[in-house]
């Protein structure tokens, strides 16, 4: 965002740098700004930094009369065209056979699809049918149950408040207070729960395990929400797999975690051997996930808003993959050549504390080793568990059955199962 101002200001007239200097640290949020960090935005600004001052076109000001000024009219109608801070995922075309279009969505959701998977949208039913060279190609749908098309913008995990509220609205359930419309409607459901596991207190952690015809199943329900539970879900696999190597399968979603392997997860070993400790907690998540791959995909917006990557005029647009392969291209560069460069950094630090949530998890872990651990071997999959079951089977294709037919008859098995133990209970 301080690259993107400071080429703003000199198309505007210009600025001086110890002007800016103070004028950028009246900032809150740029008051800790050191000079080091400022003296790399100037120059990467004149420049392109190390990897890049051999092009001309990332050198975007110069001085002018002790003024730093836009380089040329053509950079600063470039910038113009890309000024602006908010960074969508890569928007998709969705057209009929014919070529009839009918409007966007974003590319995270329709890439999860398959042919022959119907979803709504424009008040339409569509079919998918496949994609190619960035458009999705569809047809119309018959049938009366499909996805509706979601936005990354509209994505809201729990945060830490409703997390806390989630806990003990748990509690209130377990001590039996239905005085909530909600908890009402949800009675058949928790007393389930109860009779095949418990339901957890705001200072307990449950855990679930369970054998089924996949694996060895275990479920930990921390109820921090999905960000958190992506990060807390690769720290334990990687943390179990230390004590016993291990393959395991991971979902989640913002009330629990599962892990499927084909024999037991060692938990009560990993337990004692600092499953949750804080210690190392980035490294051993670093080491679990692609960081570097999460970086990459981090650093497309990041490029974009620092004005490296442009993505073409009205009417002359460049496609996403183009974007996406010039975004990817300069990281490489950085990396390669110019490793401390502040954007890399950037890229890094909001993986942590945006994807991963750091701050977050930390809190997460330190509540945990405070809580009072409930491990109990459920009979079969538990209401609580099932719907992480379900996010499972839907990243998955493990039959050629379609997931709605295996979900409604997994739930036809545990209703029967449900009727069977309530009416003995």
């Amino acid at each position: 965002m301080l690259v993107q101002h400071l080429v703003t200001v000199a198309i505007g007239g210009g600025f001086r740098p110890d002007d800016m200097l103070r004028e950028v640290r009246d900032a809150w949020s740029f008051r800790n700004l050191t000079d080091q960090e400022w003296a790399w935005a100037l120059q990467f600004c004149k420049t392109g930094g190390a990897s890049l001052k051999a092009y001309e076109h990332y050198q975007r000001i110069v001085e002018y009369q002790g003024l730093l000024v836009c380089a040329s009219n053509e950079l600063a109608r470039r910038h113009r065209m890309s000024i602006g801070t908010i960074v969508s995922d890569t928007s998709i075309g969705l057209y009929f056979r014919n070529g009839h279009k009918l409007g966007t969505v974003e590319e995270s959701f329709v890439s999860r699809m398959k042919t022959g998977d119907v979803f709504f949208f424009g008040g339409r039913v569509l079919e998918f049918v496949k994609i190619r060279d960035l458009r999705a190609i569809v047809r119309p749908g018959k049938a009366l149950k499909g996805a509706v098309p979601r936005w990354q913008g509209g994505r809201m995990p729990l945060s830490g408040e409703m997390s806390a509220a989630m806990r003990r609205m748990y509690g209130t359930a377990r001590d039996k207070e239905m005085d909530d419309i909600e908890l009402e409607a949800l009675q058949p459901i928790l007393e389930l729960q109860s009779a095949w596991s418990v339901i957890p207190a705001p200072d307990e952690l449950l855990i679930e395990r369970v054998r089924s015809r996949d694996g060895y199943h275990l479920f930990v329900y921390p109820f921090e929400g999905r960000t958190v539970h992506e990060g807390l879900a690769a720290l334990m696999a990687y943390r179990m797999a230390q004590v016993t190597p291990m393959t395991v399968s991971l979902s989640y979603n913002d009330y629990g975690i599962e892990f499927l392997s084909p024999e037991p997860a060692p938990f009560d070993q990993a337990l004692e051997a600092g499953l949750f400790d804080a210690d190392g907690l980035m490294e051993d998540i670093e080491d679990s996930i692609n960081a570097a791959e999460m970086a990459r995909r981090q650093f497309r917006g990041i490029a974009r808003v620092a004005g490296l990557v442009f993505s073409g005029y009205p009417g002359r647009a460049k496609g996403a993959g183009q974007v996406q392969a010039s975004s990817s291209l300069l990281f490489d560069v950085f990396m390669r050549h110019d490793p401390d460069n502040l954007l890399i950094r950037q890229a890094r630090r909001q993986v942590r504390e945006e994807q991963l949530e750091q701050k977050r998890l930390e809190a997460t872990l330190a509540r945990i080793r405070a809580a009072r651990l409930v491990v109990v071997d459920t009979p079969r999959v538990s209401p609580l568990a099932f719907p992480i079951l379900v996010d499972r089977l839907g990243q998955t294709r493990l039959t050629n059955e379609r997931l709605g037919t295996r979900i409604e008859r997994m739930k036809a098995q545990l209703e029967r199962a449900a009727e069977e133990s309530l009416s003995q209970a």
